[in-house]
């Protein structure tokens, strides 16, 4: 069973992936979770709290972090193939965080703001990842930040198109893409 938080978490993601965030208001929010409007208001403030939660509560980071701890084990193609995996089963449960940010993208660009500091985190997580690879003879001598863009912008532009487009073929193409590009980046990256 949901807490209160979460009920008015959860009533709010989905009103917001199907109306938008603009159209949302806290009353609606209130009515879908079954709360009354002053508990929304005492446990968030506002509605872009509400959203700033919703990305908190679910941000990818500490699993990330968990990740990067615990289960990498320096060998370039199983870690970027666990990172990829990683990131797309992370990015595709909190789908419709990602989908209000991109349908309000203009009119509320703190949305995307709030979202940039998980990418942000995870660039700087792989950044760290390189630069150990790096230092331990595993990996070519490149400009790491760079290629931990380049890496992002590829998992980030798959995602974001089959999320987009949702054509249920691109999604088979998933195991495929992922091959593919560790394949690509490996044979760039190693020594």
């Amino acid at each position: 069973m949901l807490n209160t938080s979460d009920k008015i978490l959860q009533a709010a993601l989905t009103l917001m992936q199907d109306k938008g965030y603009q159209s949302v208001s806290i009353k609606e929010i209130a009515h879908h979770a079954e709360v009354s409007e002053m508990t929304v208001f005492r446990y968030f403030k506002t509605k872009m709290g509400v959203f700033e939660s919703a990305v908190e509560k679910f941000s990818y980071i500490p699993c990330f972090e968990k990740i990067f701890a615990e289960q990498i084990i320096w060998d370039l193609e199983t870690d970027l193939t666990l990172i990829a995996k990683s990131y797309f089963d992370l990015m595709n449960k909190n789908k419709s965080i990602f989908l209000i940010a991109i349908q309000e993208r203009s009119d509320f660009p703190e949305l995307n703001q709030v979202i940039a500091k998980n990418t942000m985190k995870l660039k700087s997580l792989i950044i760290s990842y390189f630069t150990s690879m790096q230092e331990r003879n595993q990996m070519k001598e490149v400009n790491v930040e760079a290629q931990a863009i380049i890496f992002l912008t590829t998992l980030y532009g798959y995602f974001s198109s089959t999320s987009l487009w949702k054509d249920h073929f691109l999604h088979e193409w998933e195991e495929s893409f992922l091959l593919n590009t560790i394949d690509l980046f490996c044979e760039a990256l190693k020594k």
